[in-house]
């Protein structure tokens, strides 16, 4: 029986990547997230998206030829996914209620349902907001992604029903929906800068979905080249491509107007660490860079409650000592990670092996 590769070097990334946009969404109060490579971090989300079209595309690429062949895909993305964004919804919906019951007592930074409106509750809720009923970034703000993610798979099955059955045809056509993607913001905002208006976020899932699978592609054009080369070639590109992707997130007020600079990078960095030639990538292998990229859905969706807390608690609550800023931004780094494992094991796979 075939098996089908396991990029172990990337899963590690998707970790690292949901780390980094939660440490991007911290107060910046520390020498840690005060630091211009955690001011870009944000953008690692796109990553998602590239590495998501790569390895989707790897596990699917010849799978999808029927309707019928499409469902068991659609509903194991969605069995996936959908659990965990609805359990964190909802004890972000509780915790609300319990502002609200309490406001008389403890005076909240926000209003309870002010900003968490209930008018926008529900397109969050059915994972809508990468749409025009974007309501802004209230309740768990990122799980945007989560809604174009979904929203591709669906133009994913239509791509490889008509078109992805020859690997010429995958190349142009996803390479004319990354254009074609690029040139929509590039005539609506003047720019080539595809984070400006989060109503049409799903178009920037498209992008970058498919921008993986055209990194895919090309992977198999240069795997005979990156065999032969050394150990010591394979750590250089790592090195390399690293110091690359670090100087555009630190200076990426400037790149982020030309997007497709920052997608290239995020290509490279995910067609040379596939090929696992150097040190780094042997090290991504570890188990604690392994369970990362195994919690990194849970760290994603769960950062935004936990960022709350420690709002609440230990910054507002408690007035951390600046001296213990940094001390405290540890603590948060590992709880995070603790409640991911406990999401990840309770939620993400109970409701996955349970939902018929």
């Amino acid at each position: 029986m075939n098996t089908i590769k396991r990029f172990y070097a990337l899963d590690a990334f998707r970790g690292l990547a949901a780390l980094l946009v939660f440490l991007f969404h911290t107060p910046q109060l520390s020498v840690l997230t005060h630091s211009a490579f955690i001011r870009g971090s944000g953008y690692f989300v796109d990553l998602f998206f590239v590495l998501s079209g790569f390895v989707i595309y790897h596990n699917y690429k010849d799978k999808l030829s029927t309707i019928s062949s499409s469902k068991p895909f659609i509903i194991k993305r969605i069995k996936r996914l959908i659990p965990l964004h609805v359990y964190t919804l909802l004890v972000l919906l509780l915790l609300e209620f319990i502002k609200y019951a309490t406001s008389n007592q403890i005076t909240y930074s926000t209003v309870p349902f002010e900003t968490n409106t209930i008018t926008s509750f529900w397109p969050q809720f059915f994972l809508l907001n990468s749409t025009p009923l974007f309501y802004g970034f209230n309740w768990n703000g990122p799980s945007w992604s989560i809604s174009a993610e979904i929203i591709t798979y669906f133009l994913f099955i239509i791509t490889s029903l008509v078109c992805f059955r020859k690997k010429r045809w995958t190349l142009l056509i996803s390479f004319a929906i990354v254009c074609l993607g690029y040139l929509f913001f590039s005539l609506k905002d003047h720019t080539y800068n595809i984070t400006i208006d989060y109503k049409y976020s799903f178009i920037r899932g498209f992008i970058g979905f498919y921008f993986g699978i055209i990194i895919y592609l090309l992977r198999g054009i240069l795997l005979n080249v990156f065999n032969k080369a050394s150990k010591m070639t394979g750590n250089l590109f790592e090195v390399l491509i690293l110091i690359i992707i670090a100087y555009i997130i630190c200076h990426v007020g400037y790149f982020k107007n030309y997007f497709f600079i920052i997608h290239i990078a995020f290509g490279l960095l995910i067609l040379v660490f596939s090929m696992e030639k150097g040190i780094i990538s042997n090290l991504l292998k570890l188990q604690i860079f392994q369970k990362l990229g195994q919690w990194s859905y849970s760290i994603y969706l769960n950062h935004t409650l936990m960022i709350i807390l420690y709002n609440m608690i230990l910054i507002k609550g408690f007035g951390i000592n600046d001296n213990y800023i940094l001390l405290s931004e540890i603590l948060l780094i590992i709880l995070v990670c603790a409640y991911s494992s406990f999401t990840y094991k309770h939620i993400e796979k109970r409701y996955y092996s349970k939902i018929k």
